[in-house]
């Protein structure tokens, strides 16, 4: 069912090539004109990194667009060329760290909507799904928030 292209360390964790290609197709296609290009010679281009704010807002889209658990390896495999490991995971950090994201175990990520009711204690930052409900109420009072890729 599932193709799998890289087992890791920890036991069961897969990365799965077609979502992994798929997100990152979509992932691409948002980037098309998000760069603005410094220095464009032949042979050369140079264009400005990314704000953290607009990596934080494509994680999320793509965990929003993925609508399930993505695996650290998955993620890093989707923004590869795009963001540098370690930018990446402090991001994953910091928007863990607000409750924005939760990891569950074997360190995979999700948005705290799409954790399903067999693996909320598996969530290493429990504030994550606190947060999720307050911005239901907020949301049926309503205001919403959303991440969706276009």
């Amino acid at each position: 069912m599932w193709e799998v292209t890289h087992m890791s360390a920890v036991a069961g964790v897969k990365v799965r090539k077609e979502v992994v290609e798929r997100l990152r197709k979509k992932l691409q296609s948002e980037l098309s004109g998000a760069f603005t290009p410094l220095v464009e010679e032949p042979g050369i281009k140079v264009i400005t990194a990314l704000s953290d704010d607009v990596i934080e807002s494509l994680v999320k889209a793509v965990l929003s667009e993925a609508k399930e658990p993505l695996s650290w390896r998955e993620l890093k495999a989707i923004f590869q060329g795009v963001v540098g490991e370690d930018r990446l995971r402090r991001i994953l950090s910091h928007l863990k760290a607000r409750g924005e994201i939760a990891e569950l175990t074997r360190t995979r990520y999700s948005l705290p909507e799409y954790v399903s009711p067999s693996e909320i204690q598996k969530i290493k930052n429990p504030e994550a799904i606190r947060r999720r409900s307050r911005e239901r109420e907020l949301a049926e009072e309503g205001g919403s928030s959303s991440y969706g890729l276009q």
